[in-house]
């Protein structure tokens, strides 16, 4: 059965506004191995959808967006933000960080 993930990713928009030319890209990552790290805006809604038969109940997952310019990572998840398992729902809103580019 297909499933969705929903909610919004907040960004600092007076360091950048958002176009046609940027790519958000939102994935679903199993982090069952690995350990959870630790203004004004604007907001983008999103709707991941997922197979509920590949998740495993024991497993711990996260999203993570990173979002993309002219072929250029702008914005990142600075750390993991739980979903579906062990507590965690399927609506989430995402903060992500500006990057520097030099």
């Amino acid at each position: 059965m297909v499933r969705r993930i929903e909610g919004t990713i907040d960004y600092e928009k007076r360091s950048e506004v958002l176009n046609d030319n940027h790519k958000v890209l939102i994935y679903l990552d199993d982090m069952t191995l690995t350990d959870i790290a630790s203004q004004d805006g604007s907001y983008v809604p999103f709707t991941l959808e997922y197979d509920e038969k590949d998740i495993e109940k024991t497993s711990n997952y996260s999203i993570r967006v990173r979002i993309v310019a002219d072929g250029k990572t702008r914005f990142i998840t600075s750390s993991n933000v739980p979903v579906l398992t062990k507590g965690y729902g399927d609506m989430v809103d995402i903060k992500v960080e500006k990057i520097d580019l030099m």
